[in-house]
């Protein structure tokens, strides 16, 4: 028998692995003293920080293109630092393809390590309620819920699904999350087989990490993702969260019409998840857990002065943004002024006399931003797309336009806001 154990903690995603890293993280010391090594992290700067957990090396090396029998050896063995126990975790590993847990498997029979998979599967509903969220906080997603799910993946099957086939069942651990979430580290402890008197501190188990959105957040952040696409999501979901880390989240709703469409995509998934891993127990569902039948979603009431202080913070937030902008396009301006002054072009006899450099960058606001050289941007490109290049402009006809019999009076028209010159 081996004398070594890694538990790989595999996630799966939206489990709580962040809470549980975080955990390992702030109690590396105590940990240790028990013979467990957490080796290969990453540091986390506060206790509600989404950081990369240690696993996040081996997800790496094992997704790579190529890497040699040696590395995964020597890379697993490294996790164990000075204990006989190792403990790597990163949700990232469910995405591993069914290759690289074959490999891993192989890699532990080479080193003699025992090597014991922990995966915790989640409900469907709920699962996509807590996805729902995250790329909504962290990739700008404004879609509803109905409209969103439709074409989203139980990942946990699948998962499940690889793992299973490249390694004996022995070497697997299932958790049903939504069970064990009330105790999560308690329960996480169990399996590594930590004496029942290691003591939790209970601010660990209750601390959220990655928590899910109130209905107020949700609503924000939808109408500022549809507005202003991905770019702010996840600086604004940063502040709304870590402003009230500890609040409740509040699932995203859900028609009837839903539950049949789930439950018709993702019944046989299911099924087989307990069938496999459950003795044939429907431990796991498509449904909620607490309800076991589809129970429409009551929103809860929300205090008006927490809609207030969502509302505060949106708003202080959009000031300060704001000034940024302020800040960055007088530092674009400046910066293409002096860039004009010093031109080789700005003394070409095709630049009108009266062209400014100033009205044809607020005008056209592509020329601004791309912090190129106005006067040589309009020599190239300006005056042949018949750009306004003061707010005065009227354009002189080419000879193709005094050709044409149907020319327009390019004399006369209109500047729009791309500053395009339109008769």
């Amino acid at each position: 028998m081996a004398d070594k154990t890694l538990f790989v903690h595999a996630g799966g995603s939206k489990t709580g692995s962040s809470a549980l890293q975080n955990f390992f993280y702030f109690n590396v010391s105590r940990l240790e003293h028990l013979g467990f090594a957490y080796e290969n992290r990453y540091p986390v700067e506060h206790e509600h920080e989404i950081a990369n957990a240690n696993g996040r090396l081996l997800y790496d090396l094992m997704s790579s293109s190529t890497f040699a029998d040696d590395d995964v050896d020597n890379l697993l063995l490294s996790y164990f630092g000075r204990c006989d126990n190792a403990i790597c975790s990163s949700e990232f590993l469910a995405e591993l393809n069914a290759g690289g847990w074959k490999r891993l498997y192989e890699s532990s029979l080479r080193i003699g390590v025992q090597l014991k998979v922990i995966f915790y599967v989640r409900n469907v509903i709920p699962f996509f309620q807590s996805a729902y969220d995250q790329i909504i906080k962290r990739h700008g997603a404004h879609q509803l819920f109905d409209d969103w799910v439709t074409k989203a993946f139980w990942q946990h099957g699948r998962s499940l699904l690889r793992i299973a086939t490249e390694m004996p069942r022995s070497n697997l651990q299932v958790v049903h999350y939504d069970q064990a979430r009330a105790h999560l580290i308690r329960g996480f402890l169990d399996i590594l087989g930590v004496d029942p008197s290691f003591r939790i501190d209970p601010r660990d188990q209750s601390r959220q990490v990655n928590r899910s959105l109130t209905q107020e957040e949700r609503k924000i952040l939808i109408a500022v993702n549809k507005a202003l696409g991905a770019a702010y999501s996840m600086e604004l979901s940063d502040l709304l969260i870590y402003a009230n880390p500890d609040a409740r989240g509040e699932p995203a709703s859900y028609s009837q019409a839903t539950v049949d469409l789930l439950q018709e995509r993702f019944n046989p998934e299911v099924h087989w998840v307990n069938t496999y891993f459950f003795e044939d127990q429907p431990v796991v569902s498509v449904l909620p857990y607490s309800s076991g039948k589809n129970e429409p979603i009551v929103r809860l009431n929300e205090e008006e002065k927490q809609k207030n202080t969502v509302e505060k913070q949106v708003l202080n937030w959009a000031i300060e943004k704001l000034k940024t902008f302020r800040d960055e396009t007088e530092s674009l301006i400046a910066h293409a002024i002096r860039v004009a002054a010093r031109s080789e072009a700005k003394d070409h006899p095709d630049l009108p006399a009266d062209f400014d450099v100033l009205s044809y960058l607020l005008i056209n606001r592509d020329v601004l931003h791309a912090g190129v050289d106005p006067i040589q941007h309009y020599l190239n490109y300006g005056r042949n797309e018949k750009r306004a290049y003061n707010y005065h402009f009227e354009p002189i006809p080419t000879p193709e336009d005094c050709a044409s019999d149907s020319a327009p009076d390019v004399k006369t028209g209109t500047i729009s806001e791309s500053g395009e010159f339109k008769p």
